[in-house]
């Protein structure tokens, strides 16, 4: 239940800084710019693949395997 609560609170803060960017595009990055910022060196482009597969593998275990 912990877990679901912090998914969520990720999830509105996300799109929270994506509509904040949006509306003040000079003062606060919007999520594109800011992943793109983060894609322009290898060692960005490294870590966002861990976090996706960390992220994805954490859903996965979560939601799809029977718990007991």
């Amino acid at each position: 239940m912990l877990a679901t609560a912090l998914w969520s609170v990720l999830l509105v803060a996300g799109v929270l800084l994506e509509v904040l960017g949006r509306l003040r595009p000079n003062r606060v990055s919007t999520l594109n710019r800011a992943v793109a910022m983060i894609e322009r060196r290898v060692s960005g482009r490294v870590v966002l693949i861990l976090l996706w597969a960390l992220v994805g593998f954490h859903l996965f275990a979560r939601y799809t395997i029977p718990h007991s």
